[in-house]
């Protein structure tokens, strides 16, 4: 991985002089490029905790020709950490972690294949994992409670987004792609060697619906979980409406979870926005259950920059903070 990773850094030193932010570098006439993206967050909560963090620093390869397509990213996660008040205390992490790696082969719009590891499609939120592409620096919790945030195995889609409608298969039935560069502390929410689903895309004019089913195992715990999930947007010309909510339950029936978000976000200038959103989350971990309000500001001078403010009111009092962060795609 760090090899990869030196390779990578060659390849942006050599082309520098044909790049132009947020497009990535074309490497010479081969149809690849190399970019990445990096986020600088701070937060501070209601009991004076502040922290300072240096996350999401990524770099891509990706590109294609013809019907193949390809990406290779590789990740540092919570790179630095810097901390003052409860827990004060400095840390670092420079373990390059494997967060998305695939092969894709798509010989038309109704035809799909990827192989490797890949976001896990379901609802929206999770089909934006760079930060600088989001709307809020944070993520609802739903989005990470429900399914694993990445598949490392096969989807295949059939039908045609232009048509309206398509169906995907998912299957996993390994570890972890990370497992093979960092072990048990792989770059994933939740640790599975087995999922299969399926998934359901409708867009009609200004709407989308996305829908999924399945089942996935835990590794460590051998657990299996059930689970459904269900997103809808709205985007007009100014602003977007979308909403998310999923459920899971092991296979026993005996300890459940469940999520809900929606949001709203209004472009009241061309470079500025403003978001609401309203979460609500229920689980079997004890003391997890949560209702948030969430208000926040974005800012992009330009399309690859984003600089965030957000304050989230928690109904679990020590947990509400204000939230700051620049992000960028390069």
């Amino acid at each position: 991985m760090k090899r990869m990773l030196f390779g990578m850094l060659v390849c942006l030193a050599l082309y520098a002089q044909d790049y132009r932010l947020g497009d990535g570098l074309a490497i010479g006439k081969t149809g690849v490029f190399a970019g990445g993206y990096f986020s600088l967050n701070y937060w501070q909560n209601d009991a004076r905790t502040r922290q300072l963090t240096f996350d999401d620093a990524a770099l891509m390869l990706y590109g294609g020709r013809a019907a193949w397509r390809f990406m290779a990213e590789a990740e540092l996660s919570d790179a630095y950490e810097r901390r003052w008040g409860v827990g004060e205390g400095e840390s670092t992490d420079w373990r390059v972690h494997a967060e998305r790696m695939y092969l894709r082969y798509e010989p038309s719009e109704t035809l799909r294949l990827t192989l490797g590891k890949f976001n896990t499609p379901y609802g929206f939120w999770n089909l934006m994992p760079i930060n600088v592409l989001r709307d809020t620096t944070s993520n609802p919790r739903v989005v990470e409670t429900v399914l694993p945030r990445f598949t490392t195995g096969g989807s295949l889609r059939i039908g045609s987004v232009c048509s309206g409608s398509t169906l995907s298969l998912l299957v996993q039935a390994s570890k972890d792609l990370d497992h093979a560069f960092n072990g048990d502390d792989h770059y994933n929410n939740y640790d599975v060697d087995a999922h299969l689903g399926g998934v359901y895309f409708y867009e009609h004019s200004r709407w989308k619906m996305r829908l999924n089913a399945g089942a996935y195992r835990e590794r460590r715990e051998d657990e299996t979980w059930l689970y459904a999930y269900g997103g809808i947007r709205y985007a007009a010309r100014k602003w977007t409406l979308m909403a998310e909510t999923g459920y899971r339950r092991d296979e026993d029936a005996v300890r459940s979870g469940f999520g809900a978000y929606i949001q709203g976000a209004y472009r009241f200038l061309p470079k500025h926005a403003g978001i609401v959103r309203l979460e609500t989350v229920t689980d079997y971990v004890p003391d997890s259950d949560d209702a948030i309000v969430v208000a926040g500001y974005t800012y992009r001078p330009l399309f690859p920059v984003a600089c965030k403010l957000e304050y989230q009111h928690h109904e679990r009092n020590d947990e509400s903070r204000l939230l700051t962060s620049f992000s960028m795609l390069f």
